[in-house]
């Protein structure tokens, strides 16, 4: 087993990556493998891949070069351990396996796939595994929708037991929310792109899908359904050498139960009165004779479709609707998470999530198409109205990291085009250059200072 450590030109550890077998690509790109956030490193800088237990590193090109211990390599070459690789302000060590895997390692937690989620019922018991599409992670997801190295579940020295995103397409959520890194509770639901799992820590009781819709785990993007809650040992059945614990105290307290009983009685008794007094009532009001001629009364409105479908479907096809438009937005599918909102809505026209639902997805189809216009406008080199459309886009919007990303590498273009323009002496274009990257929010520091030597050599 390898470990690659990446450190910044500072020597500052900025990432981590462990792996036993699989190929990589490193560049700047999002679509890569391990991604290096710098303008001298192109969006695929290079290759690495493993053979025979050793570590190879191939130059796929890129402009500026792979550098091992000091000297360009232009193939294919071993990485030895140890050895610093550079490639652009980056420099990449590959390290032996900090902890060997081991059969007899104690299981810690488990994650257990959610229905109709693909995935087996996985046990942890290293202190770091991968989770991803390549075939060197230790949980292996076959999905379109995860990335090949996607997220890490590590196990800190304290006994916390953390979730870290590693740069995915698609995020890693936790409850919903989409996190960078999160430390996971029992009972958590995980997602790695589309493929659902719960996360349960060894030793505690089974947690059903029920118990997790019904509390507050925080962070959803949209709220859970109103299901009704079970009792979790109810609907799991425990002994007491399943769970370590004295079966005594697996049993539900026998106190409570005739207050329940009470309840229960007193519930249906007054429901019973309440019909019968009804029933009462309406008797009474149809004998009452008329003492004036009878007035012409409004007949009923017909029913419409809508109503007439929505007295069709029960409360169950509501919660279906509310939990595959949730997994459609998480998709970024707006025209499909619109559409299940809206078949909710008539449902249960005064349930607020169906609308708060749909508020959300008119802005992130606002964001998205305004992320498309800068994508386009990237692509014709046109960086000016990229720059206006990718800093229009609302700053809780899911677009706007992605929109980040482009202001940055957007001013990284620009600033090498300004010292190319400077290098000709060609003033304006130069300054004008430096002035729109600052424009991005993400130049460098040191291209204030450019913009005013350029000043400077323009007046003279």
């Amino acid at each position: 087993m390898f470990t690659l450590i990446i450190e910044d030109k500072q020597g500052v550890v900025v990432d981590e990556y462990s792996f036993e077998d699989g190929e990589f690509i490193v560049g700047r790109s999002h679509q890569a493998d391990i991604v290096l956030q710098s303008d001298n490193v192109s969006r695929r800088h290079a290759r690495l891949f493993t053979r025979d237990g050793k570590c190879f590193v191939e130059d796929l090109k890129a402009a500026n070069g792979i550098w091992l211990n000091g000297k360009r390599i232009y193939n294919t070459s071993e990485l030895p351990k140890s050895a610093p690789l550079r490639i652009g302000d980056f420099f990449l060590h590959l390290e032996g396996a900090s902890q060997p895997r081991s059969a007899s390692s104690v299981v810690y937690a488990r994650l257990t796939p959610v229905p109709g989620s693909i995935g087996v019922p996985t046990d942890l018991s290293q202190a770091t595994v991968l989770v991803g599409r390549g075939k060197d992670c230790g949980i292996v997801l076959h999905d379109v929708s995860v990335s090949r190295i996607h997220a890490k579940v590590s196990r800190l020295p304290d006994g916390r037991i953390t979730l870290e995103d590693l740069r995915s397409s698609n995020g890693t959520f936790v409850n919903d929310r989409r996190v960078e890194n999160q430390e996971l509770a029992h009972g958590d639901r995980l997602r790695f792109g589309t493929v659902a799992f719960t996360f349960l820590i060894d030793g505690l009781p089974a947690v059903t899908s029920d118990d997790l819709e019904g509390g507050d785990r925080g962070g959803r993007l949209i709220p859970p359904p109103t299901t009704p809650r079970r009792n979790a040992l109810a609907a799991h059945p425990m002994t007491a050498a399943d769970s370590g614990a004295p079966s005594a105290l697996l049993a539900p307290p026998r106190s409570v139960l005739p207050q329940i009983a009470l309840v229960a009685v007193i519930a249906v008794a007054a429901v019973c009165l309440i019909v019968l007094v009804g029933i009462a009532y309406d008797k009474w009001m149809a004998s009452r004779p008329t003492a004036t001629a009878p007035q012409t009364q409004d007949k009923p409105a017909p029913m419409t479709a809508d109503v007439a479908q929505a007295a069709t479907l029960d409360r169950g096809q509501f919660d279906v609707y509310l939990t595959r438009g949730q997994d459609a937005v998480a998709r970024r599918q707006w025209d499909e998470a619109q559409d299940l909102f809206e078949k909710a809505k008539k449902i249960d026209t005064i349930h607020p999530r169906p609308t708060e639902a749909l508020n959300l997805i008119n802005r992130e189809k606002r964001n998205g198409a305004k992320f498309t216009q800068a994508e386009a406008a990237f692509a014709k080199h046109d960086y000016e109205a990229a720059i206006q459309a990718n800093k229009s886009i609302s700053q809780d919007s899911v677009y706007r990291r992605d929109a980040n990303t482009a202001l940055e590498a957007i001013a990284g273009l620009l600033e090498m085009d300004g010292d190319s323009a400077c290098l000709a002496k060609d003033w304006v274009k130069c300054q004008n250059l430096y002035l729109m990257a600052i424009a991005t929010d993400f130049a460098k520091p040191e291209v204030n200072a450019k913009y005013g030597k350029a000043m400077k050599k323009h007046r003279q």
